[in-house]
């Protein structure tokens, strides 16, 4: 059987297989711009 946490680490990693560490590392930080911005937005209303 399968762990979920285990799934979703394993596909994470396989959605970034290929890409350079600074094309990741800028993927990331898009990500956690958006986060904070809905977060933000959601706070605010």
């Amino acid at each position: 059987m399968f762990s979920m946490k285990e799934r979703a680490k394993w596909d994470a990693w396989k959605a970034i297989e290929g890409k350079s560490t600074d094309e990741a590392m800028s993927d990331h930080i898009t990500k956690v711009k958006q986060l904070l911005e809905a977060e933000a937005s959601s706070a605010s209303a």
